[in-house]
This record gives C-alpha cells, sequence and structure tokens, in this order.
C-alpha cells in the first residue's frame, strides 16, 4: 500500500493546483493525446498488462493505458498533490474507467511493490522536479524485467515566437533561470535517451515533435500564464520585479494576439527502454 508523502516546497509542482490549472493540464493531455496515442502505438502495454502513469495530475494517459490493458489489466496513477489525485478520481468515474487505481504518493517513493508494472510511465514530471533522477530510479525498479519504462517532456530550444519580441525573450529568461535555481532543467528533453541508457534501460529508442500556435490557439499565451502563475517564485526570487512582469506581459499580450505572430511550442521528446531481463528485483 501506499504510503502519504510529506510534500516540500521542492515537490510542488511550481504552477499550484489551482481548479484552472487542473483545467489547463486536462486540456493539454486532449491536446497532445495524438502524441501519447503514437508512443503508446510503439511502446505500449497490451490487454491484461499492468501499467503506471507517473505523475499523472488530474488524469495524464490514465485513460488511454485503460483502453488497451483492457478489464483483465489494472492502471496505477500516482500523484503527490492530492487535489491532482482528487480531480483524477472524479474523472476516471466520469469516465467508467474501472480498471484504475488512483494513488496519492511521491513519484521517487512510491510504496508500490517493486517490479510488477509491465509499462511504467512519465509525462512532462521530470523536467518540473529537483529529484528527477530519484524518480527515474524509482519507475525502472517497479518496471518488471523485461518491462518498459516511457518518459515524455519537453525541450525550450524551440520554444519561441515570430516576429521576435523582447518581453517573450525576457519571460523565457526569468523562467528558465526560475527553474535552475530550483535544481530544474527546461531542456532536459534532449538528455531523455542518455538519462534512460545510464540508468540501464536496454533498446533505448526517442523520438520528438514541435507543436505551432496562432492567435486563435489557448496555448498562443501559455508561456504569459506561466509566468502569472509563477510571479511569486519570480519576484520573490528576485529575477524579476512586479511592475516590469506587469509590463512584460501586456506587451506579450498584445504582440501574441496579433494575426501574423506565431509561437512554437517547446519540443517534445518521447524515449523509451526496457529493462533488462536479468535485472534482480
Amino acid at each position: 500500500m501506499s504510503r502519504s508523502p510529506t510534500v516540500t516546497v521542492a515537490d510542488r509542482y511550481l504552477m499550484g493546483a489551482s481548479t484552472s490549472e487542473l483545467d489547463r493540464m486536462l486540456f493539454q493531455g486532449e491536446l497532445f493525446r495524438p502524441e501519447a496515442e503514437r508512443l503508446l502505438e510503439r511502446c505500449g502495454p497490451g490487454p491484461g498488462a499492468r501499467a503506471l502513469d507517473v505523475g499523472c495530475g488530474p488524469l495524464g494517459i490514465v485513460d488511454l493505458l485503460a483502453g488497451r490493458v483492457g478489464a483483465d489489466g489494472e492502471v496505477v496513477g500516482l500523484d503527490v498533490q492530492e487535489e491532482m489525485v482528487e480531480r483524477a478520481r472524479l474523472e476516471a468515474a466520469e469516465r467508467g474507467l474501472g480498471n484504475v487505481r488512483l494513488v496519492h504518493g511521491d513519484a521517487a517513493r512510491s510504496g508500490e511493490q517493486p517490479a510488477t508494472f509491465d509499462f511504467v510511465h512519465t509525462r512532462l514530471v521530470l523536467m518540473n522536479v529537483p529529484h528527477c533522477d530519484a524518480v527515474l530510479k524509482e519507475m525502472i525498479a517497479l518496471a518488471r524485467p523485461g518491462g518498459i519504462v516511457a518518459v515524455q517532456d519537453v525541450d525550450w530550444v524551440t520554444r519561441l515566437c515570430d516576429p521576435p519580441h523582447p518581453a517573450w525573450e525576457r519571460l523565457v529568461e526569468v523562467i528558465t533561470e526560475l527553474w535552475r535555481l530550483n535544481g530544474m532543467d527546461v531542456h532536459l528533453g534532449r538528455r531523455l535517451p542518455r538519462l534512460l541508457r545510464d540508468a540501464g534501460l536496454v533498446d533505448v529508442r526517442v523520438d520528438a515533435s514541435a507543436r505551432v500556435f496562432q492567435p486563435d490557439h489557448p496555448y498562443q499565451t501559455l508561456l504569459v500564464e506561466r509566468a502569472e502563475l509563477c510571479r511569486d517564485a519570480l519576484v520573490d526570487r528576485g529575477l524579476i520585479t512586479s511592475g516590469e512582469l506587469d509590463r512584460c506581459v501586456a506587451e506579450l499580450r498584445s504582440h501574441l494576439a496579433e494575426p501574423g505572430t506565431v509561437v512554437v511550442h517547446p519540443l517534445l521528446f518521447q524515449a523509451w527502454g526496457r529493462r533488462p531481463e536479468d535485472t534482480a528485483a
């Protein structure tokens, strides 16, 4: 049985767990559903399997996994924030996902039985925690020998807008530094294959894709909204004043609303590998 984790400031998702943020995460899950489906077509579990979605948030890919493993399988969704787990339980109940169990637990100390999952997955978690190596180690420990560990995360190498704007560059700069000061890396995506190999996985594969948005898409202003959600942390760290942040947000919102402005989303990396058959549990 999973232990109730002690959540520290460093463990908590920097953008919080407000209702609006949970709604955004659900929207994001639907937005990137095609990418998740392609990943599962390549390496996902089959009927009767046990699958784990680490850091599932308000749903993650729990519903996709539930459809793949079927009534004879089991899907576990794990998240360290109670608000995320409660919302995920509501979503699972509304969707009739009877083969899903939602757990409040720490991704690095899940409390789940080691070496019992055929498929272990996480999306947009490793770049948002300061202990990503410990999370990955736990994920591999939970996979059975021969099981698959799959990770999805972004690299801000493609986080840009055109035409360029100083307010965009400034917000990217301060948020990148905030992540660094908290022991995290907005360029983690490119390192995923190496992290998997260094952790002992074999047959490691990788793919990447990016989305482009225009003013009629909700994610056109995602960077602005991220900055506003992180306002207190940015100001408290001395990375930007409240006044400068207000100015950048106002200028950038105006720029992003222009018909000719396009936004390139961070590059989404997908990497997966197999736990060796001879690995001790």
